[in-house]
């Protein structure tokens, strides 16, 4: 087989270890047992959830510049200043992390590093596979 099919059976196996990961992380989370009201929302949570939508509108922005990376970057930042005035609106409904939201938090990032490192090792060796 030529390496370019070995590399994208390659990718989408760590696109799908990483979709099982992240659902793995949200069954966990949406299990945990909370001592807070379901009315309360953690903090950072507007700014999350601007982001997300944000990141999505900028796809599509940058779908119709022809230029993704930069529409991802625009819709982002948009999100983050909305998230971050609907989280000023809304600060009686905002609570501190607990201890489990903090741990969880902290293994998020850290499986998104792995990730982003395993994705810069693909395209170091797809960059070597190229030169040849």
């Amino acid at each position: 087989m030529q390496p370019f099919i070995w590399i994208t059976i390659l990718v989408f196996i760590l696109l799908a270890a990483g979709a099982v990961a992240l659902g793995i992380i949200a069954i966990r989370r949406a299990g945990a047992d909370s001592d807070f009201d379901s009315d309360t929302h953690p903090q950072g949570y507007y700014v999350s959830l601007g982001i997300s939508i944000g990141a999505g509108f900028g796809v599509a922005l940058g779908l119709v510049f022809d230029n993704l990376a930069l529409g991802i970057a625009i819709g982002a930042a948009l999100g983050v200043s909305i998230g971050a005035v609907l989280e000023q609106k809304n600060k009686d409904q905002i609570r501190p992390l607990s201890a489990a939201e903090k741990q969880m938090q902290k293994r998020g990032v850290i499986l998104g590093l792995v990730f982003a490192l395993l994705g810069l090792v693909v395209l170091v060796g797809l960059l070597l596979l190229v030169a040849k």
